[in-house]
């Protein structure tokens, strides 16, 4: 059922013992809003962890770990950040979702309550409200999360995706005091042999066509074990070919 901002908020005010839920091949945003959420819901002194998504790679790893969920801990309420369909949850998510929070257009409000808004950039946008309407002091720590969320998902503030908003939220995250620079820097910038051996590869092999307005690019499973690449190196491959100049169309398969 879909609810709004304000009931999204009593509904978290009144509940304890929370989990929440990530996605599978977990992103910066999806495990940046769940992070945030959960040290908000801590600070209000609720007992609250994330589910353990066995899709985590060590870009995010150090964001996450202190949160994850102890053995042993039963979750009277359970939360999902950034999950558009329920077949998209991590491996081994509990089956009931109280409460489903989402930015895609594409929700299927799989929750028994579900709060999406379309047309925010990110769900770190909807979280950093969240926290602010909870009476939550924004620290550093969730600081660096939001950042982490709004960043990732607009390619570091360059998708098309990006809005005003999105810029004051980042604000607000630069006078939290936000490593913006060790995110970036990760999130961005820092490349192991492997990615910069499968780009190599994806330049060097693909087709450009239509008056170099389409660009397409194939790199198979025997490619990848080949370089010796791990799902990390993997994200967002498919941007490279659509930076390349005259590039409207590009496809990586």
């Amino acid at each position: 059922m879909k609810i709004t901002f304000n009931d999204m908020v009593s509904a978290l005010k009144a509940a304890d013992d929370i989990v929440i839920l990530t996605h599978k091949r977990p992103d910066g945003d999806t495990l940046g809003s769940a992070a945030a959420l959960c040290l908000g819901l801590r600070q209000l002194g609720k007992r609250a962890y994330l589910f353990y998504n066995s899709d985590i790679t060590s870009r995010f790893e150090s964001m996450v770990s202190p949160l994850w969920q102890p053995e042993g801990f039963e979750a009277k309420y359970v939360c999902a950040v950034d999950v558009a369909d329920r077949v998209l949850l991590c491996a081994g998510a509990p089956e009931h979702i109280d409460l489903a929070i989402d930015h895609h257009p594409s929700f299927k409000d799989f929750g028994t309550l579900g709060y999406c808004e379309a047309e925010s950039a990110a769900c770190g946008e909807i979280i950093y409200e969240l926290l602010q309407a909870l009476g939550c002091i924004f620290t550093q720590e969730m600081a660096d999360a939001v950042y982490t969320a709004v960043s990732t998902d607009t390619g570091c503030f360059c998708f098309d995706n990006t809005t005003v908003r999105t810029h004051r939220v980042a604000m607000a995250c630069f006078e939290a005091g936000a490593d913006w620079r060790d995110i970036n820097y990760r999130c961005f910038r820092q490349k192991s042999r492997a990615r910069t051996e499968l780009e190599g590869y994806i330049y060097s092999e693909m087709d450009i066509t239509s008056g170099g307005r389409v660009a397409v690019a194939v790199i198979t499973r025997d490619d990848i074990e080949r370089i010796g690449a791990s799902d990390d190196d993997l994200d967002n491959l498919s941007s490279l070919i659509t930076q390349i100049k005259g590039v409207e169309v590009g496809a990586l398969l």
